[in-house]
């Protein structure tokens, strides 16, 4: 982005984690992101914001094959107004 562009206010991303529970695969997944966006992360130089604040918006189970062979998910889909 430019400067005479509107900044990005937030973004979604998917993550893939091996937890015994859903609360132990949030917190582990939101910890994944957040690596990208403290100090010494990918994004934390162009970062203009704070850290940002991590909301979940659905959890689920993947089965073993897909866990095992299937598209480790990454990246971001940043979007602009609210």
């Amino acid at each position: 982005m430019g400067d005479d562009s509107d900044p990005a206010i937030g973004f979604f991303t998917t993550r893939d984690v091996h937890a015994a529970n859903i609360e132990s695969a949030e917190r582990l997944a939101t910890d994944q992101v957040l690596t990208h966006w403290k100090p010494g992360g990918e994004y934390a130089a162009v970062n203009q914001g704070g850290i940002p604040s991590i909301a979940i918006e659905e959890s689920f189970q993947i089965g073993l094959l897909r866990g095992i062979f299937g598209r480790k998910p990454s990246g971001y889909t940043f979007y602009l107004h609210e």
